[in-house]
Protein backbone atom coordinates (compact mmCIF):
# COMPACT_ATOMS: atom_id res chain seq x y z
CA UNK A 1 0.00 0.00 0.00
CA UNK A 2 1.33 3.39 -1.00
CA UNK A 3 1.86 6.09 1.63
CA UNK A 4 1.44 9.67 0.39
CA UNK A 5 3.49 12.18 2.38
CA UNK A 6 3.39 15.93 1.70
CA UNK A 7 6.19 18.26 2.72
CA UNK A 8 4.65 21.62 3.64
CA UNK A 9 5.94 24.85 5.09
CA UNK A 10 3.51 27.74 4.92
CA UNK A 11 6.32 30.15 4.16
CA UNK A 12 8.32 29.82 0.94
CA UNK A 13 12.10 29.66 0.84
CA UNK A 14 12.56 27.43 3.89
CA UNK A 15 14.26 24.61 1.96
CA UNK A 16 11.24 22.34 1.60
CA UNK A 17 12.21 21.08 -1.86
CA UNK A 18 15.71 20.18 -0.66
CA UNK A 19 14.27 18.26 2.29
CA UNK A 20 11.79 16.42 0.06
CA UNK A 21 14.50 15.46 -2.41
CA UNK A 22 16.98 14.18 0.15
CA UNK A 23 14.38 12.33 2.17
CA UNK A 24 13.37 10.55 -1.02
CA UNK A 25 16.94 9.51 -1.61
CA UNK A 26 17.30 8.32 1.99
CA UNK A 27 14.19 6.16 1.66
CA UNK A 28 15.46 4.76 -1.63
CA UNK A 29 18.75 3.82 0.08
CA UNK A 30 16.70 1.75 2.50
CA UNK A 31 15.36 -0.29 -0.40
CA UNK A 32 12.00 1.48 -0.59
CA UNK A 33 10.38 2.33 -3.89
CA UNK A 34 9.90 6.09 -3.96
CA UNK A 35 8.35 8.61 -6.32
CA UNK A 36 8.77 12.36 -5.83
CA UNK A 37 5.84 14.44 -7.07
CA UNK A 38 6.19 18.16 -7.65
CA UNK A 39 2.83 19.38 -6.44
CA UNK A 40 3.75 23.03 -6.85
CA UNK A 41 2.16 24.04 -10.14
CA UNK A 42 2.89 27.73 -9.59
CA UNK A 43 6.63 27.71 -8.90
CA UNK A 44 7.88 24.12 -9.30
CA UNK A 45 11.49 23.49 -8.27
CA UNK A 46 11.83 19.78 -7.62
CA UNK A 47 12.92 18.75 -11.11
CA UNK A 48 15.04 21.88 -11.53
CA UNK A 49 17.03 20.81 -8.47
CA UNK A 50 17.90 17.69 -10.48
CA UNK A 51 18.82 19.58 -13.65
CA UNK A 52 15.50 19.03 -15.46
CA UNK A 53 14.88 22.58 -16.64
CA UNK A 54 12.44 21.84 -19.47
CA UNK A 55 10.92 18.36 -19.04
CA UNK A 56 8.61 17.27 -21.84
CA UNK A 57 6.55 14.96 -19.68
CA UNK A 58 4.94 16.94 -16.87
CA UNK A 59 2.14 16.78 -14.35
CA UNK A 60 0.51 19.62 -16.26
CA UNK A 61 0.20 17.57 -19.43
CA UNK A 62 -1.13 14.57 -17.50
CA UNK A 63 -3.83 16.68 -15.87
CA UNK A 64 -4.82 17.97 -19.31
CA UNK A 65 -4.96 14.37 -20.60
CA UNK A 66 -2.21 15.01 -23.14
CA UNK A 67 0.09 12.31 -21.70
CA UNK A 68 -0.32 9.07 -19.78
CA UNK A 69 1.03 8.66 -16.27
CA UNK A 70 3.93 6.46 -17.36
CA UNK A 71 5.01 9.18 -19.79
CA UNK A 72 5.62 11.75 -17.04
CA UNK A 73 7.58 9.57 -14.61
CA UNK A 74 11.37 9.86 -14.82
CA UNK A 75 13.79 7.44 -13.17
CA UNK A 76 16.67 9.23 -11.45
CA UNK A 77 20.07 7.60 -11.00
CA UNK A 78 19.90 8.11 -7.24
CA UNK A 79 17.20 5.46 -6.97
CA UNK A 80 13.86 7.27 -7.00
CA UNK A 81 11.36 8.37 -9.63
CA UNK A 82 10.37 11.98 -10.31
CA UNK A 83 7.18 13.54 -11.64
CA UNK A 84 7.95 17.14 -12.61
CA UNK A 85 5.59 20.07 -12.97
CA UNK A 86 6.27 22.47 -15.79
CA UNK A 87 8.23 25.65 -14.94
CA UNK A 88 6.72 27.33 -18.01
CA UNK A 89 4.27 30.13 -17.22
CA UNK A 90 2.02 29.37 -20.18
CA UNK A 91 1.77 25.75 -19.02
CA UNK A 92 0.72 26.94 -15.59
CA UNK A 93 -2.04 29.10 -17.08
CA UNK A 94 -3.44 26.10 -18.98
CA UNK A 95 -3.48 23.76 -15.95
CA UNK A 96 -6.38 23.35 -13.54
CA UNK A 97 -5.13 22.44 -10.04
CA UNK A 98 -8.60 21.12 -9.20
CA UNK A 99 -7.75 18.05 -11.30
CA UNK A 100 -4.76 17.05 -9.16
CA UNK A 101 -6.61 14.16 -7.49
CA UNK A 102 -6.26 12.25 -10.76
CA UNK A 103 -2.52 11.77 -10.35
CA UNK A 104 -2.93 10.48 -6.80
CA UNK A 105 -5.42 7.87 -7.94
CA UNK A 106 -3.05 6.81 -10.70
CA UNK A 107 -0.09 6.52 -8.33
CA UNK A 108 -1.85 4.30 -5.80
CA UNK A 109 0.08 1.01 -5.37
CA UNK A 110 2.88 2.11 -7.71
CA UNK A 111 5.48 2.74 -4.97
CA UNK A 112 6.00 2.37 -1.24
CA UNK A 113 6.14 6.13 -0.81
CA UNK A 114 4.99 9.12 -2.81
CA UNK A 115 6.65 12.27 -1.46
CA UNK A 116 4.90 15.46 -2.49
CA UNK A 117 6.74 18.76 -2.65
CA UNK A 118 3.77 20.96 -1.79
CA UNK A 119 3.28 24.64 -2.63
CA UNK A 120 3.79 27.28 0.03
CA UNK A 121 0.91 29.32 1.36
CA UNK A 122 -2.56 28.17 2.37
CA UNK A 123 -4.39 28.27 -0.95
CA UNK A 124 -6.70 25.91 -2.74
CA UNK A 125 -3.80 24.20 -4.48
CA UNK A 126 -2.38 23.08 -1.12
CA UNK A 127 -5.78 21.97 0.16
CA UNK A 128 -6.27 19.89 -2.99
CA UNK A 129 -3.01 18.06 -2.30
CA UNK A 130 -3.66 17.55 1.40
CA UNK A 131 -7.00 15.90 0.69
CA UNK A 132 -5.08 13.13 -1.07
CA UNK A 133 -2.23 12.66 1.43
CA UNK A 134 -1.85 10.41 4.46
CA UNK A 135 0.75 12.46 6.33
CA UNK A 136 2.55 15.77 6.30
CA UNK A 137 6.06 16.71 7.32
CA UNK A 138 6.29 20.34 8.42
CA UNK A 139 9.45 22.16 7.29
CA UNK A 140 10.35 25.39 9.08
CA UNK A 141 13.29 27.68 9.67
CA UNK A 142 14.14 28.64 13.27
CA UNK A 143 12.52 32.07 13.00
CA UNK A 144 9.24 33.16 14.52
CA UNK A 145 7.73 34.15 11.17
CA UNK A 146 8.54 30.77 9.62
CA UNK A 147 7.27 28.79 12.60
CA UNK A 148 4.03 30.77 12.80
CA UNK A 149 3.40 30.18 9.09
CA UNK A 150 4.18 26.50 9.65
CA UNK A 151 1.58 26.45 12.40
CA UNK A 152 -1.08 27.59 9.93
CA UNK A 153 -0.06 24.84 7.50
CA UNK A 154 -0.27 22.31 10.31
CA UNK A 155 -3.73 23.49 11.25
CA UNK A 156 -4.83 23.20 7.63
CA UNK A 157 -3.51 19.65 7.46
CA UNK A 158 -5.39 18.73 10.62
CA UNK A 159 -8.56 20.24 9.15
CA UNK A 160 -8.22 17.66 6.38
CA UNK A 161 -7.58 14.85 8.92
CA UNK A 162 -4.01 14.40 7.75
CA UNK A 163 -1.49 12.98 10.24
CA UNK A 164 1.37 15.29 11.22
CA UNK A 165 4.47 13.11 11.08
CA UNK A 166 6.71 15.71 12.67
CA UNK A 167 8.68 18.90 12.17
CA UNK A 168 11.95 19.40 10.32
CA UNK A 169 13.92 22.40 11.52
CA UNK A 170 15.95 23.53 8.52
CA UNK A 171 18.79 26.04 8.01
CA UNK A 172 19.67 26.27 11.70
CA UNK A 173 22.74 28.03 13.09
CA UNK A 174 23.66 26.06 16.22
CA UNK A 175 20.99 27.89 18.21
CA UNK A 176 22.54 31.33 17.82
CA UNK A 177 20.09 34.21 17.27
CA UNK A 178 17.23 31.83 16.49
CA UNK A 179 14.47 29.78 18.10
CA UNK A 180 15.69 26.57 19.69
CA UNK A 181 14.01 23.17 19.40
CA UNK A 182 12.09 23.52 22.66
CA UNK A 183 10.69 26.89 21.64
CA UNK A 184 9.58 25.50 18.28
CA UNK A 185 7.97 22.52 20.00
CA UNK A 186 6.07 24.81 22.37
CA UNK A 187 4.54 26.62 19.38
CA UNK A 188 3.85 23.66 17.09
CA UNK A 189 3.27 20.88 19.60
CA UNK A 190 4.94 18.20 17.52
CA UNK A 191 8.42 16.69 17.79
CA UNK A 192 11.44 17.94 15.88
CA UNK A 193 12.43 14.86 13.86
CA UNK A 194 15.51 16.44 12.26
CA UNK A 195 17.64 19.55 12.73
CA UNK A 196 19.48 20.51 9.56
CA UNK A 197 22.19 23.12 9.85
CA UNK A 198 22.99 25.71 7.22
CA UNK A 199 26.05 24.43 5.38
CA UNK A 200 27.85 24.61 2.07
CA UNK A 201 27.19 20.97 1.21
CA UNK A 202 23.59 21.85 0.38
CA UNK A 203 24.66 24.65 -1.94
CA UNK A 204 27.23 22.39 -3.59
CA UNK A 205 24.65 19.67 -4.14
CA UNK A 206 22.27 22.12 -5.76
CA UNK A 207 25.03 23.26 -8.09
CA UNK A 208 25.84 19.62 -8.95
CA UNK A 209 22.12 18.84 -9.37
CA UNK A 210 22.23 15.79 -7.09
CA UNK A 211 20.86 15.00 -3.62
CA UNK A 212 23.27 16.06 -0.87
CA UNK A 213 22.68 12.74 0.88
CA UNK A 214 23.97 10.99 -2.24
CA UNK A 215 27.08 13.17 -2.62
CA UNK A 216 27.95 13.18 1.09
CA UNK A 217 26.59 9.88 2.45
CA UNK A 218 28.64 9.93 5.69
CA UNK A 219 27.99 13.55 6.59
CA UNK A 220 25.93 14.79 9.50
CA UNK A 221 23.67 16.35 6.89
CA UNK A 222 22.93 12.94 5.39
CA UNK A 223 22.25 11.49 8.84
CA UNK A 224 19.59 14.12 9.48
CA UNK A 225 17.80 13.21 6.25
CA UNK A 226 18.02 9.56 7.27
CA UNK A 227 16.26 10.48 10.52
CA UNK A 228 13.34 11.85 8.52
CA UNK A 229 13.20 8.74 6.36
CA UNK A 230 13.28 6.49 9.42
CA UNK A 231 10.50 8.47 11.05
CA UNK A 232 8.28 8.28 7.99
CA UNK A 233 8.80 4.55 7.57
CA UNK A 234 7.92 3.67 11.20
CA UNK A 235 4.28 4.40 11.91
CA UNK A 236 4.59 3.77 15.64
CA UNK A 237 6.51 7.04 16.01
CA UNK A 238 3.80 9.15 14.46
CA UNK A 239 1.62 11.54 16.46
CA UNK A 240 -1.93 11.68 15.20
CA UNK A 241 -3.22 15.14 14.32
Amino acid sequence: MTKFVAFVSGKGGVGKTTVTLNTGHSLAKQGKSVTLLDGNLVTPNLAIHLGMVDPQGTLNKFLRKELQLNEIIYAHDSGFNVIPASPDYSEFLKTNPQQVSKVFKGLENTADYILVDAPSGLGYDLSSLLKNCDEVVIVANPTLTSVMDALKSMQLAKAHNVTVAGVVLNMTNRGRHELNENEVYEILGHPIIANIRTQRKVRKSLHKKQPASMLYPRSRLSKEFTKIANHISHEEFLIKG
